[in-house]
């Protein structure tokens, strides 16, 4: 007998819990969902279990990305959330979506951009591991809603 006080187990008692994998109908993308704290032990093994011979870059460049959501917008926040996918529908050119929730600061908004001052950057350093990097956004009207990063990896 269940207690009448006592929350009924709906589909969204998995809200919260970080992280968390997406599924999706193509059999090539894959990809995890990040709470607003920077615990990368989960993070580093699934880019590890992805591309087993490239998981450490993949990794590597997956965290420089989730640092600066965390650092730099809305998904740091309580509450915030990252979103990972993994698209191998290229074999040889992965692609790798990061989106956050877009910047803090709605007034003076950062996107991401390459400094080419600070070669020590994370930006610098994700520039000089992926074949391309290319930032995107959308927007409702009034604020930019989400900052998406594409990176594609060339593994020939």
């Amino acid at each position: 007998m269940r207690d009448s006080k006592s929350p009924s187990r709906t589909p969204n008692t998995h809200v919260g819990r970080y992280p968390r994998a997406l599924r999706f109908s193509e059999p090539a993308r894959h990809g995890i969902l990040l709470g607003p704290t920077r615990e990368y032990r989960a993070l580093s093994a699934w880019c590890r279990n992805m591309l087993p011979v490239q998981g450490t870059r993949l990794a590597r460049i997956t965290r420089i990305l989730v640092t600066n959501s965390h650092q730099h917008s809305r998904s740091g926040l309580p509450g915030g959330t990252v979103r990972v996918v993994l698209d191998q529908s290229r074999p040889l050119l992965p692609h790798l979506y990061v989106t956050d929730q877009g910047p803090r600061d709605t007034i003076r908004p950062q996107y991401p951009q390459l400094n080419p001052r600070e070669s020590a950057s994370g930006l610098a350093v994700l520039n000089r591991l992926a074949l391309s990097w290319t930032p995107s956004w959308t927007w409702d009207g009034n604020r930019i809603q989400q900052t998406t990063v594409e990176v594609v990896l060339d593994l020939s």
